[in-house]
């Protein structure tokens, strides 16, 4: 069996029918359960909708922040750079001294 819009609205209108043919003390029951369903559902309520505020105000951060980058390389793209100097000539090599080992010669 499928599940589709017709048997769906098919249920709850049996549901709210025989909600009418309920005795009053237990529809009371029933609205006082409700009740105190959504009484402990409102802090798990509260607690999923203050994550999408911060999800939503992290995700505003980011993109201002994204658009503030790229203001600030287009800005700095039209700047004039001052020209520079021309490369230096490549500098000699350094030569390593060659470590001094005693040898009979210079031993005296």
């Amino acid at each position: 069996m499928t599940i589709t819009r017709r048997t769906t609205a098919r249920a709850a209108r049996a549901l709210l029918g025989s909600a009418d043919r309920l005795h009053p003390a237990a529809l009371l029951v029933l609205v006082l359960v409700l009740a105190a369903l959504a009484q402990l559902a409102a802090p798990l309520v509260v607690t999923l909708l203050t994550a999408l505020v911060t999800g939503v105000k992290a995700a505003a951060f980011l993109a201002g922040a994204a658009v503030l980058a790229r203001l600030a390389v287009r800005v700095a793209a039209t700047i004039p750079h001052p020209r520079t100097a021309p490369p230096a000539p490549p500098a000699e090599p350094v030569r390593t001294p060659l470590p001094s080992v005693p040898t009979p010669r210079t031993a005296r």
